[in-house]
Parts: C-alpha cells; structure tokens; sequence
C-alpha cells in the first residue's frame, strides 16, 4: 500500500471514526436498560445510583447491601459526575461513551503520528476502533470508557507538547493540559493516582524536555508539577469527606475490601467477595474503619503466606492478560469470546514485533508500555480481570503498529516515519 498523503490520511481517519462509532452505538442500543441486566454487575448499580442521588440533589452516597449501610467515599465522583450529566439514563450514557471512545481513536491517531507516517498512525487508530474489548465496556456503566479516553488524551497532550506542531506557550499549555487531564483520571479511577506522576517524566524523557525553549520559564520539575496537579485535584474530595467521615480519603474507602479481595484464605486471583457474608461485624463499622480493618486483615494474611500472595499474584496478571476472555458477561457468548480471542493473539503478536523490530525510538516505547506494567501490577496487588487491562490497549495499538510499518519499511526499503 503506498504512503497516504496527510489530507487523504485525515479523511481515511474520519471514515475509521464514524465507522467505530456506527459499531459502538450498534452494540449500544442492543444493551438492556431494565434493572435485572444493572444488578447483574454490583458496581452498575452503585455507578447509578450515585449518580442519579446527584441528579436529585441528596448527596453523593448510596446504601452497600452487604453491610446494610449507606457509604459515602467508597467511590470517587469522576464517573458518577458523568452519569448524573447524562440524567441518570443509561441510553443516553451508552451514547455519550461511545463517543468518548471514538475520541481516543483520534487521541492515538495524534500521538502515533508523533513517531509514525501517516499510515502507520492510521493502522493504530484503525486497531483501537475495532477493539471489541473497547466496544464491549461502551455498553456498561463502568467507568472504564471514561477513564481509557482521559488517559489516552492525557497522553496524546503531553507528547504533543513536544511535538513540531506547536511552538511557545502553545506548548506549555498543552502539556499542563494533558497533566491536569490525568489528575482528573485518578478521579475516576483511584488506582491509577500514581501515573500523572509516571507519565509525566516518561512523557518528558520521550520529548527530551531539556530542549523545549519554554523550559526555562517553567521553575518546577516534571514530577513536582505533577504531585501537585494530582494533590490540588484530590484535594476538594479529600476535604470533603474529613468533613464528613473524620478522615482524610483522598481516593476511596472502597481500596481495603479490594485488597482483601485479592489476598484472603479463599483467593483464587479473581473477585468474590462472598465472604463479607460471614464477618457480620463488620456492619457495625463506619466505612473507613471497615476500610482499613480489612486492608490490614490482607495485609496480615500476606505476612503469614508470602509464598501463597505471591502465587496469587502471578494468578491475577494472567488473569489480566488471558488471551481468552474469562469473564462471565464477556464469554456468554462463543462468537465474543473468538472475537476477543483473535483480536487479542494479533495484537499482542503486533506488540513483540513492534517492541523488537526497532521501529520507535526506546523513550517511545516506554512511554507506550508503562500503562500496561502499571496495570500489571496493579492487578497482581489487587484481582484480576479484563477490564483492568483495558486502558493499557490503545496506546500498545501504536507499538502494533510500527511492527507493520518497519516490516513495510524493509520490503519497500522506505523509513517509517
């Protein structure tokens, strides 16, 4: 296939996105709204919930059933914000995340054209828009869409930053831009309030920031400015809930029963928190002594059973990274799971050739990767599903990409960027 020019390309990039977003709405409307397929998914119900108490204005909490008591920081407000945005309907939510993911198409498109010709961006945005893991999670209300988009711009805005497209303080903004973006994110999902930091001094080191001429006028470090867009973000929600609850929540009271979760007598590297039915005195307990008491019970467990946690570990991450979809909703069907099953074997492939071939520069590639070592341990320290790999799969659909485009480079003897 020859070298597209830069017009064709964005014309081509628009038919790969209507066409994306013609799937994802597709599968969308085929979604039931009743509250049977909700309840299917506990973290559906709590998602709604709180944001249909936002809608109505009582407040951000909702009752965990478990404990038959009403929570109020178990769940950061990102994705509820969302939600009470789209006035509670799940309908209009399915819409509102197609279109979401529909922009990380273009988010890597942008940040794969940093390193990559025209046609090799557009391969990756090609494999982003046909994602059916991505397309899947559009029909849920998870926050999952929302936070893959905010992570991937987050992205895109500090590599562009570096980028020949921009110049003066064009650059320093968007670069802020994309560092305030992934503050934002750890709103939406906790686990992830290390990487504005992360991301932002790989970001740096891919774009050598030295040489930036705004430099100078900039007095703080790359991961300075980071902590402290991350600290102001939080801090609003973290004072809140000192007011509410006596204590400091910065994320959510939810991180001691998910650690548990992975790290009990009866783990097996996925979730089951069944076992909350046998510790009635734990209802007795405000949210955050139950938060706490349960991580200190993994953490216990951990101690007395080093061999065991790790073993548990290595069961979450190939939980994580199954080339077989092993969730319950995912695998209901044998088209979904050789769907994801092929989508999955050709990507990862692409991925090894691409971090082998030589094909991007290393800052790169590390930069691409980080997510996906991120969410590793992530799970390896929490359980393991599918989703939690989620947003690591758009940025390694650049590293896919540029397989094929070195391979390309070596049959037509052409450089690949």
């Amino acid at each position: 296939m020859r070298e597209l020019s830069e017009r064709t390309g964005w014309i081509a990039l628009a038919a790969v996105m209507l066409l994306g977003l013609g799937i994802r709405l597709g599968w969308d409307l085929r979604q039931p709204s009743d509250a049977a397929a909700i309840d299917r998914l506990p973290d559906q119900r709590e998602y709604l919930e709180l944001g249909e108490h936002l809608l109505t204005h009582q407040g951000f909490w909702f009752i965990d059933a478990r404990f038959d008591h009403a929570v109020q920081a178990y769940r950061t407000p990102g994705y509820p914000l969302l939600i009470r945005w789209c006035q509670a309907d799940p309908q209009i939510l399915r819409a509102v995340q197609a279109g979401l993911d529909v922009s990380t198409v273009l988010a890597i498109f942008l940040l794969a054209r940093r390193w990559l010709c025209v046609n090799g961006a557009l391969l990756a945005a090609i494999l982003v828009a046909l994602n059916p893991y991505l397309i899947f999670f559009t029909g849920l209300i998870l926050s999952e869409t929302l936070f893959t988009a905010m992570l991937c711009w987050g992205i895109a805005l500090l590599v562009i930053s570096g980028g020949p497209w921009l110049a003066g303080r064009a650059r320093l903004w968007t670069w802020l831009g994309g560092g305030l973006l992934l503050a934002l994110a750890v709103l939406v999902r906790p686990g992830a309030i290390f990487l504005p930091m992360l991301l932002g001094l790989a970001a740096a080191l891919a774009n050598r920031l030295s040489h930036w001429p705004y430099r100078t006028r900039w007095p703080l470090p790359v991961v300075t400015t980071m902590l402290l867009l991350t600290a102001a973000i939080l801090f609003p929600w973290a004072a809140r809930n000192r007011l509410l609850l006596g204590s400091w929540v910065w994320t959510a009271t939810n991180a001691g029963i998910t650690r548990y979760d992975g790290f009990n007598p009866d783990a097996t590297g996925a979730s089951d928190q069944s076992y909350v039915a046998f510790m009635p005195w734990t209802r007795d307990m405000t949210e955050v002594a139950r938060c706490r008491y349960f991580g200190q019970l993994a953490d216990d467990w951990i101690r007395a059973h080093p061999a065991q946690a790790l073993s548990l570990s290595v069961a979450k991450i190939a939980r994580t990274w199954s080339p077989i979809p092993l969730s319950n909703e995912f695998r209901s069907r044998r088209m979904y799971v050789i769907v994801g099953l092929c989508y999955g074997v050709v990507l990862d492939l692409l991925v090894l050739g691409g971090l082998g071939l030589g094909g991007l520069p290393g800052p790169a590639k590390r930069l691409l990767l980080l997510p996906v070592i991120y969410f590793t341990v992530a799970a390896a320290l929490s359980v393991g599903s599918l989703r939690y790999r989620v947003p690591a799969e758009p940025p390694m659909a650049i590293l896919a990409a540029s397989a094929v485009s070195r391979i390309r480079a070596y049959q037509t003897d052409q450089p690949t960027s």
